[in-house]
């Protein structure tokens, strides 16, 4: 039973009876979708599957934007040169040495559990002419960021989306789908000749792209004014181009300008859709690549385009499970690195 409860339910499971209390808690096989109230202390997290969110008071969250979250936790930045990492199911947190400068990143992302040795954080910020970028990076353990500054080989206007880490390097999708990547072993940054800028519909240009690693590949996803028309495109690494695929079989894609992540199917129909950052009711949004339609699992919303749905602003796709990979519990990012 307990594997199929939701966040609540598992407190309240728990608070039933002592033996019931020591029962492990297992990781909800969902990412949820996390979005933080107007007051900046009390979230609600929202489940694929679940018609209601669940409601949590975190006040380490007062003042603070998500920007960015893997394996549980929570990038966040607060006023201009802070930061630190937040894991909300634990409450852990974890400060970052201040920033050089005053925080501007187009995207920002990080390699691994802040607990991890291996852990990098990756920060891109590029200027409106395209010309000009500027690379900041810190890993577990430094005691302040390093930065690159530089001219783009080539012009660059960055989607509003966060990297990926794949196989080694930082990938950045570009808003015309064209990609810059950064190497940290060579400390380079590099706008690829391919693939070039591609132009999935003539006729509907494409506000919202995406970036998603989903089984070892590169995925963009494009999304027009109202999500009239979405397409999902497979780097081919080989030939360094975008091919159109027109269905994800078992997988899942989350996607959102703070985290995008792919993930298997939890139940029988969940499988070749895509979760945005939307809701209609109390109920997320997604549309099915299967039936070209924006639907919810909880309430009868069926459309062609997300009218009649709203977008969660401060939010962001979160696989909910508690790190155990440290033994006190107040974590340091200094700490055994």
């Amino acid at each position: 039973m307990l594997p199929h409860l939701f966040l609540g339910d598992i407190k309240r499971f728990h608070h039933v009876c002592r033996s019931w209390r020591s029962t492990p808690t297992p990781s909800v096989h969902s990412p949820v979708l996390m979005s933080i109230g107007n007051d900046n202390t009390r979230c609600k997290f929202f489940h694929p599957l679940y018609k209601s969110p669940y409601s949590m008071y975190i006040p380490e969250l007062f003042g603070a934007v998500p920007r960015f979250s893997k394996d549980g936790w929570l990038l966040m930045s607060r006023c201009e040169y802070s930061m630190f990492f937040l894991n909300p199911f634990t409450k852990a947190l974890i400060n970052l040495p201040d920033l050089p400068d005053i925080y501007d990143f187009g995207g920002i992302t990080f390699t691994s559990s802040p607990t991890s040795s291996d852990c990098m954080v990756f920060g891109i910020y590029v200027d409106v002419m395209e010309i000009y970028f500027s690379i900041s990076t810190i890993c577990r353990g430094e005691e302040s960021w390093q930065v690159l500054h530089g001219e783009n080989n080539s012009p660059f206007f960055l989607s509003h989306c966060n990297p990926v880490f794949h196989h080694g390097e930082f990938y950045c999708l570009g808003q015309h789908g064209n990609l810059g990547v950064y190497n940290p072993d060579e400390d380079y940054w590099t706008v690829l000749d391919k693939p070039h800028r591609q132009q999935l519909d003539p006729f509907l240009s494409h506000e919202r792209n995406y970036l998603v690693e989903c089984n070892g590949e590169l995925l963009s996803v494009s999304l027009s004014f109202l999500g009239k028309s979405i397409s999902v495109s497979k780097l081919d690494s080989v030939e360094m181009t975008w091919h159109k695929v027109d269905s994800l079989v078992d997988q899942i894609l989350f996607v959102s300008n703070t985290s995008s992540l792919s993930a298997m199917r939890v139940v029988q129909g969940m499988e070749n859709k895509i979760y945005l950052p939307r809701v209609h009711g109390k109920c997320g949004a997604f549309y099915s690549l299967a039936s070209r339609l924006f639907q919810t699992f909880g309430n009868d919303f069926c459309r062609k385009d997300w009218y009649e749905t709203w977008e969660l602003l401060s939010c962001c796709w979160i696989e909910p499970k508690a790190d155990t990979s440290y033994s006190k519990e107040e974590p340091n990012w200094f700490e055994d690195a």
